[in-house]
């Protein structure tokens, strides 16, 4: 099973070294592995799902950029469709709350013509709820400019609203996904410092003193289950997943303290989805493959990569983000469900 990650991870690029997308790659997990032989083999390899991040493909203007034209086989086609034709299945649109700051314009409105052809396509949509109106991740998960002035069981109904009309409008449009987000890379918790939280040994981007684990833990599980519900109550009878984000893919004793907690407030997910960036000092496939297994042994849920990424040109050089010199020929990310 570990040489199926492998060969995933190079897909990248020795099948599609044409593309060069902000794109994330994803790999969904059976939760157990009971049965051997070959039916069992083939059984498994039925749930390995490949996909990519394609918010870019609804951003206006793509962040300043001009489009790019790709092609296959000397023939010209969109992104997507050689994606699909290289079995890469599942996309994955983020949504961020109207109007957009410091980020690109991934509105619900940009986004739904986009859900449109994913779903025309046959293909699997995950969609990223930030709750957020610009970027949400370990270092940002800041609260909506207008909701700043709620106290906190008014943020937990907002939540809920949000959530709720976003799945409406994505319905109603004829472009329901199928897996949902509820938070983006939330390991510290959403909508800080409402529901942040502190994660064991951390030294940066902690909650104000004084800090009370059990409070903050509450409110972040409270907030959890009220986007939760709003997803749910605006699916009716069409069925979704719900996955939870958090950016420590090759790190099992973080995710195990994470998802303990989660477990123990009855928060009802479906997928665990992490990140997994081996430049950023994520870890190795060998702490990934050991995170998977572990998951599956204690939760026994699917486990989802859902972004990643390496030097377009190798692993020479490292990341901007830690302080040190860009790769000769930027980056490229992309994920495995």
């Amino acid at each position: 099973m570990q040489n199926h990650i492998r060969k995933a991870m190079a897909l990248r690029f020795n099948r599609l070294g044409i593309l060069i997308l902000p794109l994330v790659t994803g790999l969904l997990l059976p939760a157990c592995r009971t049965t051997t032989g070959p039916a069992a083999d083939a059984t498994q390899r039925s749930r390995f799902v490949l996909g990519a991040d394609i918010s870019a493909l609804d951003a206006s203007g793509r962040g300043g950029r001009t489009n790019r034209v790709y092609q296959e086989n000397g023939k010209t086609n969109d992104e997507m469709t050689i994606l699909m034709n290289h079995s890469w299945t599942a996309f994955r649109l983020r949504v961020f709350i109207s109007p957009v700051r410091k980020a690109p314009h991934n509105t619900l409105e940009a986004a739904i013509p986009l859900a449109r052809r994913i779903k025309a396509a046959g293909g699997i949509l995950l969609l990223d709820i930030m709750f957020s109106d610009t970027w949400a991740d370990p270092q940002h998960q800041n609260i909506h400019s207008a909701w700043t002035n709620l106290d906190f069981d008014g943020l937990e109904k907002q939540v809920e609203t949000y959530a709720h009309d976003t799945i409406k409008q994505l319905k109603d449009a004829g472009a329901m996904p199928d897996w949902v987000q509820v938070g983006n890379e939330i390991i510290r918790g959403t909508l800080w410092p409402m529901a942040q939280v502190k994660v064991p040994g951390s030294t940066q981007y902690n909650p104000p003193e004084p800090y009370d684990d059990v409070k903050q833990w509450d409110r972040l599980t409270r907030i959890l289950k009220a986007g939760i519900r709003g997803v749910k109550s605006a699916s009716g009878n069409t069925p979704l997943r719900i996955a939870i984000h958090i950016d420590k893919g090759a790190n099992w004793q973080v995710t195990k303290w994470y998802f303990d907690h989660l477990n123990d407030a009855h928060v009802e997910y479906d997928i665990i989805a992490q990140s997994f960036y081996p430049e950023w000092n994520h870890g190795t496939l060998e702490q990934l493959w050991e995170n998977i297994n572990q998951c599956a042994q204690r939760y026994h849920k699917d486990f989802l990569v859902v972004e990643s990424g390496y030097g377009v040109r190798g692993l020479k050089t490292t990341n901007p983000c830690c302080g040190r010199k860009r790769p000769k020929g930027g980056y490229s990310s992309w994920w495995i469900l």
